[in-house]
């Protein structure tokens, strides 16, 4: 039974704005967990960037798990939109926020969050409902 996550047009919203919460989400319980291990360690400011650049690809990689197993179809796709989309959506608030320019950190930010998307895209589609691999 194909589960009706197309809208008439061909496009849900419903189901992009849900996987774009739980991008948000998942990557502020990743950045709560990494600064309670910072606290704990009492690390100070060296690995933040470190763990924001994990956060954020563990986000782009539960986002593109869950839209590629709802969706079921596409997985190399759906993962390199959700990581683009992301990659986008933080780099211009970085820019916005930061005044700086792009740098090769930019470029590494885009490597590692497209390759964690594009890896949970593929998974998602694999572990969709109902797949028999034997």
């Amino acid at each position: 039974m194909k589960q009706d996550y197309e809208k008439k047009n061909g496009f849900n919203y419903e189901l992009i704005i849900k996987t774009a919460i739980f991008n948000i989400i998942t990557t502020a319980v990743f950045i709560f967990l990494f600064a309670v291990v910072m606290y704990i360690a009492q690390t100070g400011y060296e690995y933040a960037t470190v763990f924001a650049t994990v956060s954020l690809a563990a986000g782009g990689f539960v986002s593109a798990f869950y839209l590629a197993k709802k969706i079921a179809k596409k997985g190399f796709l759906v993962g390199l939109l959700v990581g683009g989309a992301e990659f986008i959506i933080v780099t211009f608030i970085s820019l916005f926020a930061d005044k700086g320019g792009i740098t090769v950190n930019t470029l590494f930010h885009l490597i590692i969050i497209m390759l964690s998307a594009l890896i949970g895209g593929i998974l998602g589609v694999n572990k969709a409902a109902n797949k028999k691999y034997i």
